[in-house]
């Protein structure tokens, strides 16, 4: 069976999501959000999330690897010192191999910049999670545009904390609906 792919992401007005390697915002329901759905199964198998080796980085070294999920991480260095049980992968077409001969639940693309394009472009794409923060901020990387073959298929309440409103969006593969 094909893998579908989901992309989690949480970008502001201008599609910002990064600044210097790390979230310009902090907004505690959106990590909560990010945990429960990374980490929810309906089995006893755990989800694998995709995740690029400057965001990778960019987690708190005490939180690598995520917990409950199989951690995959994106890299065309030769050399990166990955803990026991994490898989290091040169694409993402590897990355999916790798996953075929894995028991797995779900698998999540989780940043950076550039593995997004790369999976926005994959035709096995089929739900993005978007956490819509409602303003601008200054970042230097983006998430590109979200295009017409995705239609909005649920949209939360707005939400607000440490003065930053945001409200959680699913957008879903319009084959798929």
């Amino acid at each position: 069976m094909a893998e579908k792919l989901e992309i989690v992401v949480a970008a502001d007005l201008d599609n910002g999501i990064g600044k210097d390697n790390s979230l310009p915002w902090r907004i505690p329901g959106d990590m909560k959000f990010f945990q429960s759905l990374t980490t929810g199964t309906t089995g006893e198998h755990k989800n694998a999330i995709i995740v690029g080796r400057k965001t990778w980085e960019s987690i708190p070294e005490k939180r690598r690897p995520l917990k409950d999920r199989l951690n995959i991480i994106l890299t065309k260095k030769a050399e990166i010192d990955a803990p026991e049980g994490v898989l290091v992968c040169n694409s993402l077409e590897s990355a999916l191999e790798k996953l075929q001969n894995i028991p797995h639940e779900r698998c999540f693309i989780i940043g950076g910049a550039q593995i997004y394009k790369e999976a926005l472009q994959h035709p096995h794409l089929d739900t993005i999670h978007l956490t819509r923060i409602m303003q601008e901020f200054d970042c230097d990387a983006h998430f590109p545009p979200i295009d017409d073959r995705f239609a909005l298929a649920a949209v939360s309440d707005t939400m607000e904390e440490n003065d930053i409103e945001y409200r959680f969006q699913r957008y879903v593969k319009k084959s798929s609906l």
